[in-house]
């Protein structure tokens, strides 16, 4: 169902209640489609997580947060994303095509796109 969205709906977005949410309609300002969340049998959960994608995911934020945990690591970490936020800064790099700034703003974000991309170019050798 296609509705008209009101504005103070607009600012909570998403989740409307325990069984609906709002999912805006591209290229109709201020329309909305009302859909039902979908449900999951246990059985299919379990499957939806082993999943190699879902796997990989879960293992880059474990290893992002024991960095984040480690005084040590964190520190050099912290150190490594203040250069490559220097570095975005003097040559001016333009967002991706999803939007995405080339060096994300939190530490977090950071290690786990700079872990990903190692793993990445480890599997392409």
């Amino acid at each position: 169902m296609i509705v008209h969205v009101a504005s103070f709906l607009e600012s909570i977005g998403g989740s409307i209640d325990k069984d609906h949410y709002l999912r805006p309609i591209p290229g109709r300002v201020g329309y909305a489609a009302y859909c039902r969340k979908p449900e999951y049998s246990k059985a299919k959960k379990k499957e939806m997580a082993a999943h190699a994608v879902v796997q990989n995911f879960r293992t880059i934020n474990e290893e992002a947060c024991a960095i984040l945990r480690d005084p040590e690591q964190k520190a050099l970490w912290q150190e490594k994303h203040l250069q490559a936020l220097r570095e975005a800064s003097k040559h001016q790099r333009m967002p991706n095509a999803n939007g995405k700034p080339p060096v994300p703003a939190r530490l977090y974000d950071f290690i786990k796109h700079e872990i990903s991309l190692a793993r990445k170019s480890q599997s392409n050798s």
